[in-house]
């Protein structure tokens, strides 16, 4: 093993900066890495960052403990506490892993904020050119005015949506709703802003009134229709 050579630093921070702020494209703006150790392989191509890494480029920050990024298969990954601050986001983790050029896995207590909107689960993974999340288990995404649960969580970030499947559990302390169903779909666009439609076996409690049916679709956003529950049939 040798040490890295002055250009590998460059290598490694556009790799992993580009890669894993939830950036499909790379930009030319300047960088700056810093690192304890910075080592390179020749043999496997792994760079190695080691100790209080830090990432900047632009308006973009990553942190962690470590760094890796195998130059053969262009795959990255960071551990100890990441720590990954973009724009409108704020993600924590306690690895983040690039695959592909597209996709993103991160892994441990993951939080990931986005304006009102927060995501936490066991592990996100995340395909910017569809800018498309996913979580598989204990999903939970945390809006403006309500809080869903559910099994499986998958949000649209393009189109301002998200899909909660499995024993879905919504509540607005605002509302006073607590609702449930199989699968539930949040809008969260201009003209469908705060809508949320339940499916399957969907059942919502408001100020003591029940209200059951296969489909229910409730307004959260609209504070003229915060009292307002529509059924609609299947």
């Amino acid at each position: 093993e040798m040490k890295i050579n002055k250009i590998k630093p460059l290598i490694i921070a556009t790799c992993l900066l580009c890669i894993l702020s939830l950036n499909a494209y790379a930009n030319d703006k300047p960088m700056e890495v810093s690192a304890d150790t910075l080592e390179y392989d020749s043999n496997t191509g792994v760079v190695v960052a080691n100790g209080n890494v830090k990432l900047i480029q632009d308006n973009a920050t990553l942190t962690g403990t470590k760094a890796t990024y195998n130059t053969k298969n262009q795959e990255a990954e960071v551990t100890g506490g990441v720590h990954l601050v973009k724009e409108d986001i704020d993600l924590t983790s306690a690895s983040l892993k690039s695959k592909n050029n597209d996709e993103i896995i991160a892994s441990g207590n993951v939080v990931m904020v986005k304006g009102d909107t927060t995501i936490t689960g066991p592990q996100v993974n995340y395909y910017s050119k569809q800018q498309y999340a996913l979580i598989n288990s204990d999903a939970t995404v945390t809006m403006k005015d309500s809080t869903m649960t559910a099994d499986k969580l998958e949000a649209y970030l393009g189109e301002n949506k998200v899909i909660g499947t499995g024993n879905v559990h919504l509540t607005s302390a605002e509302r006073e709703i607590d609702a449930v169903g199989d699968v539930a779909t949040y809008y969260g666009s201009k003209d469908q802003q705060g809508k949320i439609v339940l499916e399957g076996n969907a059942k919502a409690i408001q100020k003591g009134n029940i209200l059951k049916g296969n489909k229910l679709t409730l307004f959260l956003a609209d504070k003229a229709k915060s009292d307002e529950v529509v059924i609609k049939p299947e």
